[in-house]
């Protein structure tokens, strides 16, 4: 007994040691995978020298230099903002009005010079050039500003007050439109000299006016547009954040062999981190080893203390390091086309089917992780908008798609599970965008690909998802479906050939699933179990009484032995049968377990009766399989011996049933071959099944109305 239990615990030990070593593996590429993302390839070149590679962009970069300059650019050609000088407009125009009030005083001053006496009151131009000395002249013209010459001053005195008036009503406005209409240094000479030519077409004034008003104009008519200094910068810098950045796409080439290296471009690789510059990489390489090693961690403690059937069992682990580390690698594939690609929805619906769905969220977990950081990328910060946005819509994807994955039950529905998988990813990246006010086209994009990503996965997950089953031997919910359909081969045959023993395997599949579901076992599994528990019988159907015609027994007629021997070949058969038709080990398990290895008691005690208790020997009579290992085996083998016995007591009471279901159960548990010895069922489990079967039976057997005889009836 101590060696046993000894050589248990070695085992377990080395299974623990199998599953460690698979999950070290899985660790150990994860991290290479995500360091060939990350860790960026130094090129040794230098500026001004040609460059012996190559080189290209690897991912979406912004050229820095190349925007800058053309930001400089857009600043310098936004301009100069103007904005019109109030005040030097009113001072134009009280200058001009001073101007008029000067002339005025000329006037007066002049006529006082040619004294009161005289007789005449209006001098031409001519005339007043004569009547005034040199001097008095020349005081005259400076009494304005600006200073009239001797002809302007001559035409200013012979003109009348009506003429005056009108070269002020000519000149001030044009003078005021233009003013309050803004000039720059660049058109006053225009503006004033087509003001000049508007005065000089009026034929109502006379020449040496029309010159007073172009002195008036000339004088008085400034620049009134004055640079904004604040307006201006705000103006050029609106213009340089109106400059989209210059993209380097990812793939592009930044310098092609031979070039010569300009500054620009060294900068650019700079931005790549492409260039050591002394830089070291062994902070990202520990910190990549620091977070990868925790979150594997957890995983193997998640794995170790709560699914503990998952981690002691090796094709479970092989499973799921399999997945993993072929997801890891197709990954690794797409960031080299585009980062926001994600295969990692393959391993997760592919462990939720073939492993367990709690195991596929704790992977979810773990490659949300990885892929957030594979989607850092070279030169990118650890954890930015891109690698939070692929963590959290990979992480949303893979869970929503687990728990759309528990209800699967055929091949179908797992487009279903995968669309809604996507939709989640989608939903996860488009909230992220918004938060970070990207561009809607950007957003349709990101979706896209996280839709894209999830559908392409779930087609590659519904393609090969036969393959797996085969390969691992994993009966999924999707292929039990597809097992229990009656155009199965086995089935077929069974109904054709043996009709009383597919009547017997429907019945046991209907008391087997209902007890399975109501104790929590795999119902699915159960019934499919019970469907092909019997097919060894196809073999010899007419040894099997329930295939027997009315009054023949075949057995009547051979030696017990014989007779036995016949019979318990039908339970190794049956594996045979179902191995060779490439049916999951777990239904196999049940038709080599489903007798165990009981005794014939009928065909024994015949052959002690006949040949003398000494001369037989027990094991002779014994079934060569195993006792039930599982729930579903077990309550195969409950329902199997139920029904036998039911149906042998004819068309009986309700109490005689519930009877017989107690005694059968009863005895499996309490008899001296122990056959429920290796089930994993409880006290209370084995109460719930009978009850279960009770209710089944109760169904079958149902009541019927007695009909009376017709040649009875007709004789009255």
């Amino acid at each position: 007994m101590a060696k046993r239990e000894g050589k248990r615990q070695i085992t377990k030990k080395n299974i623990r040691m199998i599953s460690s070593l698979l999950l070290a593996v899985t660790f150990v590429i994860a991290y290479f995978c995500v360091l060939t993302v990350m860790l960026p390839k130094h090129y040794d070149v230098k500026v001004g020298e040609p460059s012996p590679y190559t080189i290209y962009a690897t991912q979406n970069v912004t050229d820095e230099t190349a925007t800058a300059a053309l930001k400089e650019a857009a600043r310098n050609s936004a301009g100069v903002v103007y904005e019109i000088d109030e005040t030097r407009i009113d001072a134009c125009m009280d200058g001009a009005n001073v101007f008029f009030n000067g002339i005025s005083a000329v006037r007066k001053q002049a006529e006082m010079m040619r004294g009161a006496d005289v007789l005449e009151p209006v001098l031409s131009e001519e005339g007043w050039g004569d009547a005034l000395t040199a001097e008095q002249k020349a005081n005259l013209c400076v009494m304005t500003a600006p200073n009239l010459n001797e002809g302007q001053l001559c035409a200013v005195l012979a003109a009348g007050v009506s003429d005056i008036q009108f070269l002020k009503d000519l000149v001030l406005p044009k003078m005021q439109t233009s003013l309050d209409a803004g000039l720059s240094e660049e058109v006053l000479d225009s503006v004033k000299n087509t003001c000049i030519r508007e005065v000089n077409a009026t034929t109502s004034l006379t020449a040496g006016l029309k010159n007073v008003g172009a002195l008036l104009i000339d004088s008085y008519m400034e620049p009134t547009l004055v640079a904004d200094e604040n307006a201006t910068v705000q103006a050029q810098e609106d213009a340089a954040a109106a400059v989209e950045p210059v993209l380097i796409q990812k793939g592009d080439a930044i310098i092609k062999r031979g070039d010569v290296l300009s500054a620009e471009q060294y900068a650019l690789l700079g931005q790549l981190s492409l260039v050591r510059d002394g830089q070291s990489n062994l902070p990202l390489i520990f910190g990549v080893l620091l977070i990868l090693a925790a979150v594997f961690a957890l995983y193997t403690v998640f794995l170790l203390f709560i699914r503990e059937d998952v981690f002691y069992d090796t094709k479970r682990m092989v499973i799921l390091t399999v997945f993993t580390v072929l997801v890891l690698l197709v990954a690794l594939l797409c960031n080299q086309v585009d980062a926001r690609m994600s295969p990692a929805l393959i391993a997760i619906m592919l462990t939720a089917l073939l492993v367990c769905p709690s195991t596929a969220l704790a992977l979810t977990a773990v490659l949300s992780i990885v892929m957030g950081l594979m989607a850092c990328g070279t030169g990118t910060p650890l954890l930015g908008t891109e690698s939070f946005m692929m963590l959290v819509s990979t992480f949303a994807s893979g869970t929503a798609a687990v728990f759309a994955l528990r209800k699967t039950e055929s091949r179908g529905s797992l487009v279903a599970a995968g669309a809604i998988g996507g939709a989640a990813a989608a939903a996860a990246a488009a909230a992220l965008m918004v938060l970070e006010r990207q561009a809607f086209l950007s957003m349709l994009l990101s979706i896209g690909y996280a839709v894209g990503s999830a559908m392409l996965s779930t087609l590659l997950v519904v393609g090969s998802l036969s393959v797996w089953e085969n390969l691992f031997d994993v009966a999924t919910s999707a292929r039990l479906n597809e097992l229990s359909n009656t155009n199965h081969p086995l089935l077929k045959q069974l109904m054709l050939e043996a009709p009383g023993t597919y009547q017997h395997c429907t019945t046991v599949a209907a008391l087997a699933e209902a007890a399975a579901e109501r104790i929590g076992a795999n119902a699915l599994l159960a019934r499919v179990g019970a469907l092909f528990h019997d097919v060894g019988k196809l073999r010899r159907p007419g040894y099997f009484k329930e295939n027997q015609k009315s009054g023949e027994n075949i057995h009547d007629s051979l030696p017990p032995l014989e007779s036995a021997q016949t019979i318990i070949a039908h339970q190794k058969d049956g594996v045979t049968l179902l191995t060779r038709h490439k049916l999951p080990s777990s239904v196999i398990r049940i038709a080599g377990e489903h007798h165990g290895n009981s005794l014939m008691t009928y065909f024994y005690y015949k052959a002690k009766q006949a040949e003398g208790g000494d001369s037989v020997q027990m094991k002779n009579f014994r079934y060569s399989g195993n006792r039930p290992s599982t729930k579903e085996s077990a309550i195969v083998m409950l329902a199997d011996s139920c029904e036998a016995a039911v149906r042998s007591l004819g068309d009986t009471k309700k109490e005689a049933m519930e009877e017989m279901v107690h005694k059968v159960i009863y005895g499996k548990m309490t008899d001296s071959d122990n056959m429920m010895t290796n089930a994993p069922l409880t006290l209370a489990e084995f109460t719930e099944i009978e009850k279960s079967f009770i209710k089944t039976f109760g169904g079958i057997m149902h009541d019927r109305i007695e009909y009376p005889d017709l040649e009875e009836v007709n004789k009255k």
